[in-house]
């Protein structure tokens, strides 16, 4: 497993002379439904997929309203969901009202576990794909890179 990186030439936004960089950004692999991750635990659980699916809806039932009564849930080392609001602002504290709230936000502070597991991932370059090469890494040789298995 590994994440498909390439490279993207931007420029800088605070200084149009500069000359530009070279980024590596992520290339998404595609969206993964939640009937595919309810299989998923299923297979790594003594669930069903459809007691899968329905555990995943329930909790997301739950999270939505945990939220809506201005609670933050976190869900053990995974991370912690919370809400946050976007506002009009006004000059004097008694003028701002419910109704300036534009709207409800929905933030996800990762946990330590999942960031470190997220540190240790493997990244493959889309164009070393394409050649028919698979070396992982970012080396900047290409000896230096593991071979994906």
């Amino acid at each position: 497993m590994a994440i498909l990186i390439k490279a993207i030439q931007r420029a800088n936004p605070r200084d149009k002379d500069a000359p530009k960089k070279w980024y590596a950004v992520q290339n998404s692999t595609g969206l993964v439904p939640e009937t595919k991750v309810a299989e998923l635990i299923a297979d790594e659980t003594t669930l069903n997929p459809s007691e899968a699916l329905m555990s995943i809806r329930q909790l997301r039932k739950i999270i939505q309203r945990l939220m809506a009564d201005g609670h933050s849930v976190k869900l053990g080392d995974w991370g912690t969901f919370y809400p946050s609001l976007n506002s009009s602002g006004k000059v004097k504290k008694e003028d701002l009202k419910a109704t300036d709230i534009n709207c409800v936000n929905i933030n996800f502070q990762p946990g330590e576990e999942l960031k470190a597991a997220m540190q240790k991932v493997d990244f493959v370059w889309i164009d070393k794909l394409v050649e028919g090469k698979t070396n992982a890494g970012g080396g900047s040789g290409e000896d230096d890179r593991p071979v994906i298995e």
